[in-house]
This record gives C-alpha cells, sequence and structure tokens, in this order.
C-alpha cells in the first residue's frame, strides 16, 4: 500500500513496512487437541513498552510476519480472540499481563445463598467477586472452551523495520532481507477437565441436583503459560447418575482452567492486586506450578416430591482431590466412606402420589433439571 505526504511543493511516496515480512512463522499441531481452522499469532516487546504485533490467519501451519528490531514474547494459539466466547483476552500489550481470563456466565441464576452466597464460598477462600448487581451473590464464571496455546520466549528479531513507513525508494533495500528468521511453535492445551463422583445414599429419592465448585482458577497468564492465583466460582448442571442398591452415584465432567497457582500474581480482574504488582513475580516458565488443592463442593438436591430442597457443602483438600498434570484432569471424589458422611437423601413420596402439602423451601424456576428421575 502506497502512501502520499505532502512537504513544500515534493510529494513523497511511502510504503507501509508490515508489507516486509522477515519472519516465517511455524506451528505444528500435533499435540493440540484438534486441527483448528484458524491461527493467532502476538509478539510483544519484553521491555514491557507496549509494542507489540499480532494477526490472525486461516492459514494454521505458516505465516510470514513483520515485526520491528527487538527482543519479543510470542504468544501462538487456535482460532481469534473473538471466537471465544466463555472466555477473554486481556493486557496482550505486554508479556507480563498478557491474560486468558474466564467471562462470567451469561445468565446469572436468582439469588440463593447455599449455592452461590456466603455458605457456598468459605472463608480460606479468598479473591472470588462479587456479582456487580448487588445482590450478595457472588460472580459466576461460565465453562471455558477448549483452547490450545503456546509460548515462544525470548526472540530476537535483527532485522525488522522499526519504522511504520519507509520511503518507497527505499523500499528495496528492506525487501532484500525477507525472511531471515524462521520460528516455531506447538500448542498444547490450555483448558483442563474437572471430574466429580458423589456417592449418595437414598439416591432414588432424587428428583434433580445443582451444584457449584469454588476455588478452581479464573485464567492462565500466557507468557509463562501458568494459571492464575485467584479463584472462581463455576457451576455444574449436567450429571450422570449410576444406581446401586442402596447407595448410588453422581458422576459430571466440566471444563476448567484448572486449580490456582499460589507462586503467580493473581488475576487483573481482582482489582485488589494491580497489574504494577503482578509484574514484580518472575515469569518462569520452566517452574513447576505449586497448586492450592482447596475447593469447596456444594450441592443441592430437590427430591421427587418437588418440593423437598437439602444441601451439601463440603471442604475438598488433597484426600479427596487428585491431579493428572498430564492429562489436565482434577478429580474430586466423595467416596462412600467420606469422613464427614455422604448425602442422605431421605425416603418421600413422589409428586402426584399423595396428597403431600409442601411446607418446605420451594424449588425456584430458572434451573435445568439434566438429572431427573
Amino acid at each position: 500500500m502506497l502512501v502520499t505526504l505532502l512537504t513544500g511543493c515534493r510529494r513523497d511516496l511511502w510504503v507501509y513496512t508490515d508489507e516486509f515480512r522477515q519472519v516465517a512463522l511455524h506451528t505444528d499441531w500435533d499435540q493440540a487437541t484438534e486441527y483448528p481452522g484458524g491461527r493467532t499469532w502476538w509478539f510483544m516487546s519484553n521491555t514491557m513498552n507496549g509494542i507489540h504485533r499480532h494477526g490472525t490467519t486461516a492459514e494454521v501451519t505458516s505465516a510470514e510476519l513483520s515485526l520491528p528490531r527487538g527482543v519479543f514474547t510470542g504468544i501462538v494459539f487456535d482460532y481469534s480472540p473473538d471466537e471465544y466466547s466463555h472466555q477473554e483476552f486481556l493486557g496482550m500489550t505486554r508479556p507480563d499481563s498478557a491474560l486468558v481470563h474466564i467471562s462470567p456466565s451469561a445468565d446469572q441464576p436468582l439469588p440463593d445463598d447455599e449455592l452461590y452466597g456466603l455458605s457456598a464460598v468459605p472463608g480460606y477462600i479468598s479473591g472470588i467477586p462479587m456479582n456487580p448487581e448487588g445482590n450478595g451473590m457472588y460472580l459466576l464464571s461460565a465453562e471455558p472452551e477448549i483452547m490450545n496455546a503456546d509460548t515462544i520466549n525470548n526472540v530476537v528479531i535483527k532485522t525488522g523495520v522499526d519504522e511504520d513507513l519507509v520511503l518507497w525508494e527505499d523500499r528495496d533495500k528492506y525487501k532484500s532481507v525477507e525472511i531471515e528468521q524462521n520460528l516455531y511453535a506447538n500448542p498444547k492445551p490450555v483448558v483442563w477437565k474437572l471430574h466429580v463422583r458423589v456417592a449418595v445414599k437414598g439416591l432414588a429419592y432424587m428428583y434433580s441436583v445443582k451444584a457449584t465448585v469454588a476455588g478452581l482458577t479464573d485464567g492462565c497468564w500466557l507468557a509463562p503459560l501458568r494459571h492464575t492465583s485467584t479463584p472462581c466460582l463455576q457451576q455444574i448442571e449436567k450429571w450422570q447418575v449410576a444406581m446401586g442398591d442402596s447407595i448410588g452415584t453422581l458422576i459430571s465432567s466440566i471444563n476448567t482452567f484448572g486449580l490456582p497457582d499460589l507462586e503467580m500474581p493473581m488475576s487483573p480482574v481482582d482489582t485488589r492486586r494491580s497489574l504494577a504488582r503482578a509484574a514484580t513475580r518472575a515469569w518462569d516458565a520452566d517452574g513447576h506450578p505449586e497448586y492450592n488443592e482447596h475447593l469447596r463442593l456444594n450441592l443441592q438436591f430437590l427430591l421427587r416430591d418437588e418440593a423437598t430442597v437439602l444441601n451439601y457443602h463440603y471442604d475438598v483438600g488433597d484426600d479427596c482431590i487428585t491431579i493428572n498434570e498430564d492429562q489436565l484432569i482434577v478429580n474430586i471424589d466423595i467416596p462412600i466412606d467420606y469422613p464427614g458422611g455422604i448425602p442422605d437423601l431421605p425416603y418421600v413420596d413422589a409428586k402426584g402420589t399423595t396428597g403431600f402439602d409442601a411446607t418446605v423451601t420451594p424449588w425456584e424456576d430458572g434451573g435445568q433439571a439434566d438429572a431427573t428421575m
């Protein structure tokens, strides 16, 4: 593209330097969850001065880039930021602030202290944001979509063009240095799975169940590809039921960013920590995460009379939580012999079979009964 600038009586012709491609980016998707239909690359200056270049392309295996001189951190991930509806990309001008952060759930539920309020979040889990509606509930986070990413650290660009425009008459000397460097990325999954198993007595008397988990991380710092130390609140809606003679099992699975990494900064969405403070931490991509293995599992049962509601809260630690880092899996297991006792649902008649007059707290509209029996 040409640009004409008027200086006195002379017309100078200029050309944008993003047309000069001196770096080739090659991406291998063999460790990703799928071969994507698009790719985003994002290079940020290591000087933290905000200089950055990025682009999204349907060509997912190779691309020619135009980068200025300097040392950069490159982040490569599948698709484009706009294609993710359940997570957002923040601070993408500096390596120390680049973050993929879980978005709030599009449908915030009706107030319910047992699932979304003070009863659902114990005092030892701090940092979950409150619902901005001011209803006293915690903000419910969405379930993140599958994502793959890789980081290319400390890329030294020696042949780049610092200016946005160069004179047309000088273009040949820049074209002569095209494709001087080759960079390689191998994106891997960054979204984890949470698997939950709960043994339940009297499962035959259940009509439906809702659940939330407090304490999972709210995102992933993209430069080191490590989790934030800020927790969030996520919901579990879909359950499978395995019936036994006297004790059954509830089984479910959701996407999550995993457990908080205590060695990393909190996310900037939590305004108590600034990006400046976060930048004081070391961004050691080779460091081993120190995960916070403390979660609260909140279960709310609606019995088959469709009137009786029972709530159970489980503060689970490493006795009930197992981590499989290779497969990005967190397991919560409430077994039959759980020391605090498992959910014990009492006998009730099914709705419509007796003249039962409900005097207990009614079940509010607005939830989806996925585990209906």
